[in-house]
């Protein structure tokens, strides 16, 4: 018995032993843990600084879309005359061939009329839908007097309508344009089928065929504050160019953008602006002649979403007078003919591209795209005439 308790004291002191080890090394850590924190005021190691929670950065905004380019500012000497004046201004030089061919843009804008018709009317009724105000939707210059859409003035003001009777103040037939000043004897009027043609023209307030009735104004557009502009002595009586400085017609469809339109490409020939063409450079042409400095335009490819910006290096497809942009119409060129005399098929194009710019864009020859034009330093506004 002796011999074996003296065995189980062995293993009992062994035991404390190491228990005394483990726990004297506990005491070590925790004193060198200790030894490595700050020392508070009283002598007490301080806590631990609590560590930062990270916290997740907030996503980041959608960049907002650049603001679109501001309203172009009316300059120039008929800064102040309503828009469907303005319009009219760059019509100006415009001349029927044959039967009243070519006015078939302006039947179209008015709503009304047909080859053939004195086009004075429509051409009144084309330039007032084209700015965004009803017009009668009658051929008749008379239809101003009696369309509950339009107030009689009794004083004129620039851009108002003047309507005249002719052979006899019964005869129901006559005359109507737009207002441009005047004097004692007669009337400038801005209008079509002046002499086959859009001018102003000095028309005699009396005569023994034809007269002036009155002033006409649209009831929906408040009434002027001008009153009549006295021409200066020695004015011409026919102006048949566009004033410079007037501000041209510009997009009107939602966002400036053309959707949809059918494309052509071309190239290897002298442009209408001078110059050959250059395939090489991504260009287009648009169906009418600008004046001055020429706007950029970026195309878009339907099917491949490429977008490349391009000079606009020549007139057409197809016509030279047809600014469908600036009234949200389609191209005249889709209805199947275009407006040259005589009237050719074509492939409904309304819009040109070169090979470099038909090349970025994906389109082999012909396809649809979307255009608009590009608000550059060298060229803030289409400047059309």
């Amino acid at each position: 018995m002796a011999a074996a308790f003296s065995d189980i004291q062995v293993i009992l002191l062994a035991v404390l032993a190491l228990a005394q080890l483990i726990g004297l090394g506990l005491l070590q850590w925790r004193a060198l843990g200790l030894a490595a924190r700050p020392i508070g005021p009283a002598g007490i190691p301080s806590a631990p600084a609590p560590q930062p929670v990270p916290v997740p950065s907030p996503p980041r905004p959608t960049p907002a879309p650049p603001p679109a380019p501001p309203a172009p500012v009316p300059t120039g000497p008929f800064a102040d005359a309503p828009a469907w004046f303005q319009g009219a201004l760059h019509e100006i030089g415009f001349h029927e061939t044959g039967n009243n061919q070519g006015i078939e843009r302006y039947i179209a804008l008015a709503h009304t009329g047909a080859q053939g018709d004195p086009w004075c009317a429509i051409f009144a009724n084309a330039m007032l839908e084209q700015a965004g105000i009803p017009g009668t939707r009658s051929p008749s210059s008379q239809s101003f007097r009696t369309n509950p859409g339009f107030v009689q003035i009794s004083a004129p003001a620039l851009g108002c309508l003047v309507v005249f009777w002719r052979i006899s103040q019964s005869s129901g037939q006559g005359h109507v344009g737009f207002y441009r000043g005047e004097d004692a004897s007669s009337v400038w009027t801005l209008g079509g089928n002046e002499n086959d043609m859009v001018q102003i023209e000095a028309l005699p307030k009396s005569s023994s065929t034809f007269g002036l009735i009155g002033y006409w104004w649209p009831k929906g557009v408040p009434l002027p504050t001008g009153g009549p502009l006295m021409m200066p002595a020695g004015s011409p009586v026919h102006v048949q160019v566009p004033p410079t400085g007037a501000l041209p017609p510009t997009a009107t469809s939602p966002g400036g953008i053309q959707t949809a339109i059918t494309a052509t490409v071309f190239g290897g020939q002298q442009s209408a602006y001078g110059g050959p063409i250059d395939d090489t450079r991504p260009g287009v042409a648009l169906p009418f002649r600008f004046s001055g400095a020429r706007p950029q335009v970026r195309v878009t490819g339907k099917s491949s979403g490429q977008s490349v910006v391009c000079d606009i290096v020549d007139v057409g497809p197809w016509n030279i007078n047809d600014p469908y942009w600036t009234t949200g119409a389609r191209p005249q060129a889709e209805s199947g003919t275009d407006l040259m005399s005589p009237p050719r098929h074509t492939n409904k194009a309304g819009i040109d591209l070169t090979v470099a710019a038909a090349k970025a864009i994906q389109i082999d020859g012909k396809g649809l795209v979307d255009w608009q034009f590009v608000q550059s330093p060298l060229a803030p506004t289409p400047n059309v005439v």
